[in-house]
């Protein structure tokens, strides 16, 4: 699990490609990764729409709360604090 305090500026800004790499090494070596942010519209429409294309994602999966990502995560074994 991350939080929005984890990434820089450039994860967010998606011409970067930062985001779209670390979500395909999630997917390839099928792995979970819950992403907490509280509005990811702050930082922009784009991004925005990106977390909402993922709220059901079956690897990569953005939550407004910490508990829910952990319960997601808890799901598949994969949980951490």
């Amino acid at each position: 699990m991350l939080t929005e305090q984890d990434f820089g500026p450039d994860f967010y800004d998606l011409k970067t490609g930062l985001a779209g790499e670390l979500f395909q090494k999630v997917v390839n070596y099928r792995g979970r990764l819950a992403i907490v942010i509280r509005n990811p519209r702050a930082y922009g429409d784009r991004f925005g729409e990106l977390a909402y294309e993922h709220r059901r994602h079956p690897h990569v999966r953005f939550f407004a709360e910490r508990a829910p990502a952990l319960q997601w995560l808890a799901e598949s074994g994969a949980a951490t604090t």
